[in-house]
């Protein structure tokens, strides 16, 4: 779907390197920078732009809100391209308005959210991605990075909890309504079978779909049991198939989970019916802050769970 709204979640914790038990949030006596503060000072240390030269990335942390509980905020992070130049044309006159050069940014607001539950030692992160574009990637590596530092022999992990592979997810249980298999730019060749002469590339999908009070299986072993070729990509009668997508229950709701295919979707969960758009195109803050709402309540509610 063009502009498509996604979220990547992460679980927060903090442990000793190399070893795989986890630290309390409130242990001073580990932590020269203990976790809680840290994640509430990198927010605000990052709150003007930041380059990276390699990656021809830029980033900064615009926080709306701290707390309630200590290390929690939620805002955007402002993420920008830069490195070449191009066109700014007008859709409808198709007109150059604007000549973008190398050291302009094309920036666009990623709404984010921290949150460590009451008491808890651990935290939430949740990230929103726009038309695949992501900050996830850079922005967790140099929390990880600056909090190694703050506290040598220490790091903080940001574990993903919906991972592509399902095995390792707090919903690797929940069950599978349907599955999408996708193939985009199929040949017109394939449609010429069932309406005759097609001659412009399309989009071609297999739909499995549980009936009524039943399901495909748990979303571990369906994402598990997949079987992908050398290729990276399942075939079904002839047909490869690129991408696949579940719909699973989080955060109250069916939503579409991807499990394989592009990497920018890979893990993803779909949220674009969901929100609403102003007149910029991007979504609102309120109407994403909802939806992340809705899944860390639900998050937390596992991973409590299994933590007691």
């Amino acid at each position: 779907m063009a502009n498509a709204i996604g979220l990547r979640c992460y679980l927060i914790t903090a442990r000793k390197e190399r070893d795989t038990e986890t630290l309390s949030f409130e242990d001073d006596f580990e932590f020269e920078f203990s976790p809680a503060p840290f994640l509430k000072n990198f927010v605000q240390t990052n709150s003007e732009s930041v380059r990276d030269a390699d990656r021809e990335r830029s980033w900064y942390f615009e926080p709306k809100s701290f707390g309630p509980t200590e290390g929690s905020s939620k805002g955007y992070i402002h993420y920008g391209t830069f490195g070449f130049e191009s066109n700014l044309v007008d859709s409808k006159t198709k007109k150059a308005e604007f000549r973008r050069k190398v050291d302009h940014v094309e920036e666009i607001p990623l709404f984010y959210e921290i949150w460590r539950p009451k008491g808890a030692d651990y935290a939430f992160a949740a990230f929103q991605s726009f038309a695949g574009r992501s900050c996830v990637t850079l922005i967790g590596e140099k929390i990880e990075q600056a909090f190694r530092i703050a506290n040598p022999g220490y790091v903080l992990k940001l574990k993903k909890l919906v991972p592509n592979d399902g095995s390792a997810s707090v919903y690797a249980q929940a069950p599978v309504k349907q599955l999408r298999f996708i193939k985009r730019n199929a040949s017109s060749d394939i449609a010429d079978r069932y309406i005759g002469e097609a001659s412009n590339p399309i989009d071609m999908e297999l739909l499995l779909k549980a009936r009524r009070k039943q399901s495909l299986g748990p979303f571990g072993t369906v994402s598990r049991n997949l079987k992908r070729n050398e290729a990276g990509v399942i075939t079904y009668d002839g047909i490869d198939f690129g991408e696949a997508i579940a719909s699973i229950r989080v955060g109250g709701k069916y939503r579409p989970v991807g499990i394989f295919g592009i990497s920018s979707d890979t893990g993803v969960i779909d949220i674009t019916s969901d929100v609403k758009r102003g007149a910029d195109g991007h979504p609102s803050f309120e109407s994403v802050e909802e939806q992340v709402k809705q899944m860390l309540a639900d998050f937390n509610s596992t991973v409590a769970s299994k933590m007691r």
